[in-house]
């Protein structure tokens, strides 16, 4: 039976670069699922623009990229373009499992494949597998805390928008890139699925709160307010801009009650270039 210092070390020469804790993270992997009898082997790991830039044309013969051709005949194993993928930061690392006697690779994705994905989960890792658009069974990723609370933020923003970016779960996956998408071409954006500091604006600016804003209410949402129906921005709510949010209704034919909910918040800043 194969060891499972021999699974590690021919893991580490193919993981490469990858941060710390990935590498840490992969070991425990190899380690608890060799408690089991699952014999986890890592295939690759942190990848050039260049080797992505092979795998994407895997599948897609006319792909070229800076220049040259990339493309190859095959099946389609990735939808992510050279400076796309998670590999290239050392997050992700992809996975098969070998016989007992370590000789033969095992790609069926069966019952063992799926609990040594679940175990990789309990360290951590996000799994290809969960994803929806398409399924990658062999990649594992690491997300940042930080990136992901960032990208809830952007799912929830999306979801109030009207936008289907998949679940709030902070994973920057093929839905949530296609929302983006989706949202930058109605913005008259530049459509590339990135949430750049001026799609991150728009999001900023178009997303309602969440709870009405009325008489009372103060802070900066109020400010913005203010500036848009033409009063003074002092952040407070009172009759003089409940006024004004009421002849900005009626001048567009919205319900006139002074509140400010999603649908008048919608009509105050959905043409609005920044606020």
């Amino acid at each position: 039976m194969i060891t499972v210092d021999t699974l590690k070390k021919r893991s580490l020469t193919k993981m490469g670069a990858v941060r710390k804790e990935v590498k840490e993270k992969a070991l425990q992997l190899i380690e608890k699922s060799y408690q089991k009898e699952i014999f986890v082997q890592i295939s690759s790991g942190h990848r050039s623009l260049t080797e992505q830039a092979h795998l994407y044309g895997q599948g897609r013969p006319d792909y070229y990229w800076n220049g040259k051709r990339y493309g190859s005949n095959g099946k389609i194993v990735t939808y992510a373009k050279p400076g796309e993928s998670n590999h290239h930061d050392g997050r992700a690392v992809d996975f098969f499992l070998v016989t007992k006697d370590g000789k033969n690779a095992l790609w069926t994705v069966n019952d063992r494949w799926i609990q040594a994905a679940n175990i990789a989960k309990s360290l951590g890792f996000q799994w290809g597998g969960d994803w929806t658009n398409f399924r990658d069974y062999a990649h594992l990723e690491l997300p940042l805390n930080k990136e992901r609370k960032e990208t809830k933020n952007i799912q929830t923003k999306l979801s109030r928008l009207g936008y289907s970016p998949g679940p709030i779960d902070g994973i920057f996956g093929p839905r949530t890139k296609s929302a983006v998408k989706a949202f930058q071409y109605n913005e008259g954006l530049q459509v590339d699925g990135i949430v750049g500091p001026i799609t991150q604006q728009r999001l900023d600016t178009l997303t309602y709160p969440g709870t009405p804003i009325h008489f009372g209410a103060r802070g900066s949402m109020v400010k913005r307010i203010q500036r848009v129906i033409g009063v003074q921005d002092d952040g407070i709510y009172g009759k003089r801009t409940e006024a004004a949010v009421c002849s900005f209704q009626h001048q567009h034919s919205l319900q006139v009650d002074g509140v400010v909910g999603p649908v008048t918040w919608r009509a105050l800043f959905g043409n609005q270039d920044s606020q």
